[in-house]
């Protein structure tokens, strides 16, 4: 097995990007130790992160758009909230009610210090690292780059 495939690394948080390269409009494709994510601002402006894959045809999210904080899938039209939920499907009627089974895996997502952080658990093994340095007025926090591999 690879050491990036051990089950115990998704117990912990990562930066994934800046919150910068978030918007409402346009999700963003990242790839978390071998996981596809989709991440966009929701309706209150705080990063959300779902597996990158609609669970009605396997279209990929994040080649969708925000809509009302939602991701809606490019293919059906169908959006899901922060915490995988689907929250509108178009194809129902009004009288009709979103089962239950409609959802996508959501995953732990937060702002610390001008980036995304992501865990792939809901139990992770740590809170996200305290930097007082990022906090203290007295020092500048600079982001040298940012690179997707």
């Amino acid at each position: 097995m690879l050491v990036t495939q051990q089950p115990v690394l998704k117990r912990f948080w990562y930066p994934v990007m800046p919150l910068t390269h978030l918007s409402f409009e346009k999700p963003q494709p990242f790839e978390l130790l071998g996981q596809k994510i989709a991440l966009w601002l929701d309706a209150d402006g705080q990063p959300a992160a779902v597996v990158d894959r609609c669970c009605h045809r396997t279209a990929q999210l994040s080649k969708g758009v925000v809509v009302n904080g939602q991701i809606r899938c490019p293919y059906h039209g169908w959006s899901y909230c922060a915490d995988g939920t689907c929250g509108s499907v178009p194809q129902l009627t009004a009288e009709q009610s979103i089962p239950a089974s409609y959802r996508v895996q959501s995953y732990l997502c937060a702002n610390r210090y001008g980036y995304v952080w992501v865990c792939l658990d809901q139990n992770p093994l740590l809170p996200i690292p305290e930097i007082s340095e990022a906090e203290n007025p007295d020092y500048r926090l600079i982001s040298e780059f940012y690179h997707r591999v």
